[in-house]
């Protein structure tokens, strides 16, 4: 796998591509979806923590989860 960036009209006119399976993420998209705003804000308030953190799905069903990381 590799990753390749550029435009779109530049990228689907490429030869070497032809034939292959290909993941497309747009970069520079903008949404106004007034939940991804929201949620996004959110997330600019999380404190950077300095220490690995154990979200997996045991420790949050045996209550062992990071609590500093919910929000309230």
């Amino acid at each position: 796998m590799k990753t390749i960036e550029g435009k779109w009209e530049d990228l689907i006119t490429r030869q070497d591509l032809a034939g292959h399976i290909v993941r497309v993420t747009v970069l520079d998209e903008t949404v106004e979806d007034p939940w991804l705003k929201k949620f996004n804000a959110w997330v600019n308030t999380a404190e950077p923590v300095g220490h690995p953190i154990d979200d997996s799905r045991e420790s949050i069903y045996s209550g062992t989860v990071d609590r500093r990381m919910m929000p309230s």
